[in-house]
């Protein structure tokens, strides 16, 4: 019984990293590797402000290739507003909001982040007067592990200013598939309740055992 317990809490917890793996999957694979492929189409903006638009988007993605951060006050001077900039990063706790503490999330990013790699050509770009507002998918390879690579949603808001678009708004999100997550919770749930039944059952086994040698 012991035995067998212990193969089975193996294979569970065995499972319980294949799913999670399986969560760390790209997404929209073939948009990722043929960048002419529109996963969200291509909005409305005009084609002049389009073309506008993803030069900006490219000056964007340069700065995370290159991720020097000598070359940061000029960079933020060309691509973000000072006025109401708000960004949100992937996990719950990234709330940056006004020049300075977005200046911080992009060296941060830069220093600590990872590979971020943007499909900037086929993005979602819409635009009405002087706002306009972009949707694109990528993926970041972590410089903590090569083997840790996830997918990205970036969208954002930009307004037209002296001398051309600047971001007001951004959001990162993982392009994650929550449903194996739930799983895998649900899972670990399972094999934690054997567990403890388990443990209840060498506990009375071992009471039990002394008992009759007490006799």
């Amino acid at each position: 019984m012991k035995i067998f317990l212990n193969a089975l809490l193996t294979a569970g917890f065995a499972l319980a990293l294949i799913i999670t793996v399986k969560t760390f999957v790209i997404p929209h694979q073939e948009y990722q590797e043929d960048p002419s492929l529109f996963l969200y189409d291509q909005g409305n903006a005009s084609p002049a402000v389009r073309a506008e638009i993803l030069e900006h988007l490219e000056y964007f993605q340069d700065g995370y290739d290159k991720r020097d951060t000598s070359i940061l006050e000029s960079y933020m001077e060309q691509l973000f507003s000072r006025e109401n900039i708000l960004i949100l990063g992937t996990m719950p706790g990234e709330i940056y909001s006004g020049y300075e503490e977005a200046a911080d999330l992009v060296s941060s990013d830069w220093l600590e982040w990872g590979d971020v790699q943007m499909l900037v050509e086929s993005a979602n770009i819409s635009a009405s007067d002087s706002v306009a507002w972009f949707s694109l998918i990528g993926h970041v390879v972590f410089d903590m592990s090569s083997w840790l690579d996830l997918p990205l949603r970036v969208s954002g808001i930009m307004v037209r200013e002296d001398p051309g678009w600047k971001f007001q708004q951004l959001q990162f999100q993982f392009d994650l598939n929550i449903q194996w997550v739930l799983y895998v919770t649900i899972l670990l749930a399972i094999f934690l309740l054997l567990s403890i039944i388990r443990l209840v059952f060498l506990i009375i086994r071992t009471a039990s055992r002394r008992s009759r040698q007490a006799q």
